[in-house]
């Protein structure tokens, strides 16, 4: 059984149609397919709209909150309405928990609900090959944007390339050299393993999955793929990249409407500082002085964004 968990956070419409286009793409699958929805709001309202999209088998409790099976394009789905926002880390493990309970799941695919198939059918088959492979833990597909940049797969990098020098440098930071940016892009990929691909979709088998404990709950919007990625990697596992299957990632706006700029710069900021300080083991006082340097670099962008509108 491979079940697809998507996480849904006030953006009821965008799940539901995510929902019924992974059927669509999937109608020709041999493995069987199911869904576990979990609602991570407190809206009432956006929970109801979720409810009365597909038809209901059974109702129960789950954690103290209700469970709903239901029937979507003729596959399982199990909606879940989460007691609070509990971020994607605890999200996606309590939808995983559930599949493992309710469905037997064999797989997981988590993606987010504002992705889309570019191939004419999504080539679950070719995805669950990669990951029996016996060393492979987590195997992402080609995902590009509506820019139609590529969006995986990822190469490690340290963490001052990654938050410190670019920031520092700003507002002359593109005159560095391209490999002292804080892009960790593989540009031109060449061979399997990869360090980590995007969290926006991607595939693993449910005893690898376990095997770790999950993803950390301890951060909240992001570096959650990476964190699961080292976790994998020190027991000996890869992660792989499989540039035939193909995906857009149709980015929402539901985290830029609740989170400015700098907001979520931080928040991935201090996502990655406790990457970096609890599986890389970067010293606390080397967190703390490029968390200044951050600091600092929001608070320029901001006076030479306000410069620029008063020269307009």
């Amino acid at each position: 059984m491979l079940t697809f968990v998507l996480l849904d956070y006030k953006s009821a419409e965008a799940t539901i149609n995510c929902v019924s286009h992974y059927a669509l793409k999937c109608k020709s699958s041999k493995e069987p397919i199911s869904f576990v929805v979990v609602d991570n709001s407190d809206d009432i309202e956006n929970f109801e709209k979720l409810s009365a999209a597909w038809p209901s088998v059974s109702c129960c409790e789950y954690d103290d909150s209700v469970l709903e099976e239901k029937v979507a394009d003729g596959y399982r789905l199990f909606l879940w309405k989460n007691t609070c926002n509990a971020g994607y880390a605890k999200g996606n493990n309590d939808g995983a928990k559930i599949g493992a309970k309710f469905l037997n799941s064999d797989y997981f695919i988590f993606s987010n609900n504002d992705i889309v198939v570019l191939d004419e059918e999504l080539s679950v088959e070719k995805l669950i090959a990669e990951a029996n492979i016996s060393n492979v833990a987590i195997v992402g597909p080609s995902i590009v944007g509506k820019d139609s940049k590529p969006q995986n797969p990822y190469f490690e990098k340290s963490f001052f390339l990654r938050w410190g020098l670019e920031n520092l440098c700003y507002p002359f930071a593109r005159l560095l050299p391209k490999k002292w940016s804080s892009s960790d892009l593989v540009e031109k990929f060449v061979e399997n393993p990869v360090f980590r691909v995007m969290g926006s979709f991607f595939i693993i088998s449910r005893s690898k999955f376990e095997e770790v404990d999950g993803f950390d709950p301890h951060t909240f919007l992001f570096a959650e793929e990476l964190i699961l990625s080292r976790k994998l990697h020190d027991r000996g596992y890869e992660t792989h990249y499989l540039p035939s299957v193909h995906m857009l990632h149709n980015h929402s706006e539901i985290i830029g409407k609740n989170y400015n700029y700098g907001r979520r710069l931080m928040l991935r900021f201090e996502s990655e500082a406790y990457y970096y300080r609890n599986y890389v083991g970067i010293a606390s006082w080397r967190i703390a002085l490029v968390r200044m340097i951050v600091k600092s670099y929001i608070l320029r962008k901001n006076i030479v964004k306000q410069i620029k509108s008063l020269l307009k």
